[in-house]
C-alpha cells in the first residue's frame, strides 16, 4: 500500500506504508521525494564510489558508512540497518531494509531523509522542539542530554510537539522557519518508566524499542512554526539542583549541533553563516542542569524563562 507524509521539510510519496512516519498531518511543501522500498538489496552501486563516513564496531566490523558517487548519488547502509541509495538532487530514494523492518525506519528518519533535507536546502540541527505561543522553541544538547525527555515533558505542560532530535530549519525571508518532522520520538527506558509510572505517557503507542530506549508515536503540529529560541542543554555532575541560564556567546556551539557536515560545499558553508546569523537574533542561551533535575522540573524552568521574556 503506497503512502505519503510530509516530515522535514520534504513530501515523501513511498511505495508502502511506514509506520515511522504515519499519522503525518503537515501540509504539503512541493519538495518531493520519491521512495522505494524494496527487498533483496540495492542493485547497481558502482564499486569505486567515494567513501565519506566509516563508522565501525569494537570488533572492527562496519556499523555504518556513507559513500558517494557523482552519476548515482549517495549510499548510506550499515548492516543493521539495511541499505539507502539517495539521487544527489535528494529527490529518489531506493531502499532495502537489513536485518529488520524497525532498524531501517529509525535510520530513515535520523539519518537519511535529514540528508535528503540538506540537498533540498533545508539546514538541519540535532534538536527536539515544541511549539509554545506560536514559536518554536528548540532543545540541543550532546547525547544523554535530556532533548527528548524535556520535549516531552513541555508538551505535558501544553506545548505542541514538533520534533524529536532531528530538526529541518527552512530560511524564510528574515527568519528561520522549523518543519514538523517525524510523528515518534525515541524515549529512554527510564524517562519512559517515569512517565508511565505518573500517568504522564498520555497511553501513547509503542511501536519498537532496543537495549537503550523506545519508539513512541506522537502527535505532531501540523504546522511549521518561526524559531523563538534555541536552548542548549549542558548536564553537568556538578551542577545545581537549580537550572542556570546564560548567553550562548559561542557560536561553536550551534556548529556542534550541525546534521552531517560531510555535505560541506561552499554553498552548505554559507547557509550555515546566514542560519546561524538568523538564529542569534532569537533567544540563544545554555541551560546548565545538574545531574538530579529531571525532565519535568527542567520544563517548568524553560517554561517560566520563556513566559518571563
Amino acid at each position: 500500500m503506497a503512502a505519503e507524509a510530509t516530515v522535514f521539510g520534504l513530501d515523501v510519496h513511498a511505495n508502502r506504508a511506514l509506520p515511522f512516519l504515519e499519522p503525518s498531518t503537515a501540509r504539503p511543501t512541493g519538495r518531493q521525494l520519491d521512495l522505494s522500498v524494496a527487498s533483496g538489496g540495492v542493485s547497481g552501486w558502482p564499486a569505486g564510489a567515494k567513501l565519506l563516513c566509516d563508522q565501525r564496531n569494537q570488533d572492527g566490523t562496519v556499523n555504518f558508512q556513507i559513500e558517494f558517487c557523482p552519476e548515482v548519488g549517495y549510499r548510506i547502509w550499515g548492516p543493521e540497518y539495511g541499505d539507502n541509495v539517495l539521487s544527489a538532487d535528494g529527490r529518489r530514494l531506493r531502499s532495502a531494509p537489513g536485518e529488520g523492518m524497525q532498524e531501517w525506519q529509525r535510520m530513515l528518519i535520523a539519518q537519511v531523509l535529514p540528508f535528503a533535507s540538506v540537498l533540498h536546502g533545508l539546514e538541519v540541527l540535532h534538536a527536539s522542539a515544541v511549539v509554545i505561543d506560536g514559536g518554536a522553541v528548540a532543545l540541543a544538547g550532546p547525547s544523554g542530554a535530556g532533548k527528548t525527555s524535556l520535549a516531552v515533558a513541555l508538551g505535558q505542560a501544553g506545548a505542541g510537539f514538533l520534533a524529536d532530535d532531528v530538526l529541518a530549519i527552512e530560511r524564510r525571508d528574515k527568519e528561520l522557519i522549523v518543519h514538523p518532522g517525524a510523528p515518534v520520538a525515541a524515549i529512554d527506558h527510564g524517562e519512559a518508566e517515569r512517565l508511565r509510572g505518573s500517568g504522564g505517557d498520555g497511553g501513547r503507542q509503542v511501536l519498537g524499542a532496543n537495549q537503550r530506549e523506545e519508539i513512541t508515536r506522537m502527535a505532531v503540529d501540523s504546522e511549521p512554526a518561526p524559531l523563538r529560541a534555541l536552548f542548549f542543554l549542558e548536564r553537568r555532575f556538578d551542577g545545581s539542583a537549580e537550572p542556570s541560564f546564560e548567553p550562548a556567546n559561542d557560536p561553536r556551539l550551534l556548529l556542534s549541533a550541525t546534521f552531517n557536515l560531510i555535505l560541506a560545499s561552499p554553498q552548505r558553508l554559507q547557509r550555515l553563516l546566514e542560519t546561524a546569523a538568523l538564529a542569534a537574533r532569537c533567544r540563544v542561551e545554555r541551560v546548565l542542569v545538574g545531574p538530579e533535575v529531571d525532565a519535568t522540573e527542567l520544563a517548568v524552568a524553560i517554561r517560566r524563562r520563556i513566559d518571563a521574556s
